[in-house]
Parts: C-alpha cells; structure tokens; sequence
C-alpha cells in the first residue's frame, strides 16, 4: 500500500490534499498528516512514506529545513537495495523562480504553487 504524509500548518489544506487525493489513483492510499516539518520528520523516521507533499512556511519546522533533513536522513540510513529516495512534492505559495530553485537544490522533487 503507498503511503503519503501531507504537512501542512493548516488542517483545511490538509484536508483539501486529503479531498483530492480521494478522487485519484491514489484513493486507497494511507494518508499520514503533520502540522509541521518537526512532527513529519518524527513521522518520516517511524512509517514507511512514498510520497511526501509539504507546505514550505510552517511553524517549528519549515518545509525546506524539512525536505532537507529527510535528504539527510535517507543518505544516512539508505541501504543497498534501496534504489530511490522518497519523492518530495512541494505545495506553497512562494512561487518565485528563486524559491523553486532553492526548493529543487535541498532535495524536493515537484513544485506546485498554491493559487
């Protein structure tokens, strides 16, 4: 079964994620949510997670410090037969191409930017 984690600092976005991933390939999917970078990279450390689809500006923990430290994270405990990395799949409203770049360099895979 995939798995996604959606963090976001506001559980109507969450639940908006949650509403649209319902309606897709991915309905049967086990959803996981996060406030905050800081409780889904407690999250991400403890499940098994596919996809991951954050916000950038959240309390505690932003979303790039996250995607970062999951980078970290994977290098570190990444084992022989693992061949990829989680996908990460930013969704926020800062939308310059400075911002994008910034996000793709710390390890985000996907940017979408929220009207």
């Amino acid at each position: 079964m995939v798995s996604i984690l959606i963090v976001d600092d506001s559980s109507v976005t969450r639940k908006v994620i949650r509403r649209h991933l319902s309606k897709s390939p991915y309905a049967n999917a086990k959803m996981l949510e996060a406030p905050d970078g800081q409780k889904a990279l407690e999250m991400f450390k403890a499940e098994t997670v596919d996809l991951i689809l954050s916000d950038w500006n959240m309390p505690k923990m932003n979303g790039l410090d996250f995607a970062k430290l999951v980078r970290e994270h994977e290098t570190k405990t990444k084992s022989p037969t693992q061949d990829k990395f989680v996908q990460i799949v930013m969704i926020t409203t800062e939308g310059t191409i400075e911002k994008v770049t910034q996000a793709m360099e710390s390890g985000v895979n996907e940017y979408i930017v929220k009207p």
